[in-house]
């Protein structure tokens, strides 16, 4: 079995995560909530999985940290000549592992990666979309699970409630099946 990168988030990166998640909450609009996690917390982690991913990817992530959050921002980071953005889960145990293991059917709870309906037309300001997870009862270590090209979503999936399993996602989203993931091994290379 081919070996799970994750990367462990470090004190700093933590600390940094909520500064930035108080600094933007006055100019950010919530698109969805979720139980397990307050807004605050799901806005930290958030920050924690762009500030992981430019970790794997050889970025220094304090570089991408913005002055000010009164708009939108076009991208989390750049890699070479693409836009990025990062897009971070809390996923049960169980499923995070089927998950990172690759052995989770795309109609299977969980088999999809969710881009909220209200976050999908910024898919035009980006190149790439990476995305990752933290295991919910352990939030010490972030995983990527892996990356697709904005366009491909743009011209495949639209936003939807329905599930490929007949139930409903807690908000309409763009459902992109993890099996086309590309693995992120393909753009740590980018800037070596």
């Amino acid at each position: 079995m081919k070996k799970i990168l994750k990367i462990e988030v470090s004190d700093e990166m933590r600390e940094r995560a909520t500064i930035e998640a108080e600094k933007r909450d006055a100019h950010i609009k919530h698109h969805f909530e979720v139980e397990h996690l307050s807004y605050e917390e799901r806005d930290a982690l958030g920050f924690i999985g762009e500030f992981a991913c430019c970790e794997l990817l050889g970025l220094d992530w304090k570089d991408n940290i913005r002055d000010n959050y009164r708009t939108i921002d076009d991208f989390d980071f750049s890699l070479g000549d693409k836009k990025i953005d990062v897009k971070t889960e809390t996923v049960p145990p169980n499923y995070a592992r089927k998950i990172l293991r690759k052995e989770i059917g795309d109609n299977e709870l969980y088999g999809r990666r969710l881009i909220n309906k209200g976050q999908f037309k910024l898919l035009n300001k980006y190149d790439i979309v990476i995305f990752s997870l933290f295991v919910r009862e352990n939030l010490d270590y972030w995983f990527p699970i892996g990356y697709i090209e904005t366009n491909i979503i743009l011209k495949e999936y639209k936003p939807t409630k329905k599930r490929p399993d007949g139930g409903y996602y807690p908000f309409s989203a763009c459902p992109v099946p993890t099996s086309i993931l590309k693995p992120i091994t393909d753009l740590m290379s980018v800037n070596n």
